[in-house]
């Protein structure tokens, strides 16, 4: 991992640098950058619960739960990954690529500090849903609305699984307080 600026998204790729695109149709060009936001946050997700996952493994039985929400996280994400290419490849577009490591925002030395991780690689996919949303019609605004939903609700497992109350494990919207 790298260290990263403190004002960088939560889940920042390492390194600089935008991700690559091939010229897409010009009615295109929004639905693929946007897509590309996603998968870019997608890669990092991935990574970030591989590594969740990781951390928690040696913790053994007490940790059984998170670990499954860290797995459940990165098989969901590695799907969403999957559809992305594809919806990104439909419109012309080149795909960005997972970087090798990426800064995270919470080391996941325990189980809260895991689930901590978790649920703030779900926030961070949230969000760029739903800015895809503003852009994206048809199909690929229904893959963003479901990446949506699914990230919310991982999310909040990850808040409830740390032991928040179910009236605060929700967030409202990408960027509400």
């Amino acid at each position: 991992m790298t260290a990263g600026r403190r004002d960088e998204p939560v889940v920042a790729a390492a390194g600089t640098g935008a991700a690559r695109q091939s010229p897409a149709a010009p009615g295109q060009a929004a639905a693929v950058a946007a897509l590309n936001t996603m998968l870019t946050a997608t890669h990092a997700a991935i990574y970030a619960a591989a590594t969740a996952g990781g951390a928690l493994a040696p913790l053994g039985p007490p940790a059984a739960g998170a670990r499954e929400l860290a797995r459940l996280s990165w098989v969901a994400h590695q799907a969403l990954r999957d559809d992305l290419i594809a919806a990104i490849g439909t419109r012309g577009g080149q795909p960005a690529p997972a970087l090798p490591a990426y800064r995270i925002p919470t080391t996941p030395v325990s189980v809260a500090a895991s689930l901590t991780l978790l649920a703030q690689i779900e926030d961070a996919c949230a969000a760029a849903a739903h800015d895809a949303t503003a852009v994206l019609v048809a199909d690929a605004r229904a893959l963003a609305v479901d990446a949506l939903g699914g990230t919310a609700v991982r999310a909040q497992r990850a808040r409830l699984a740390a032991g928040l109350p179910p009236a605060t494990a929700t967030r409202a919207l990408p960027g509400a307080s």
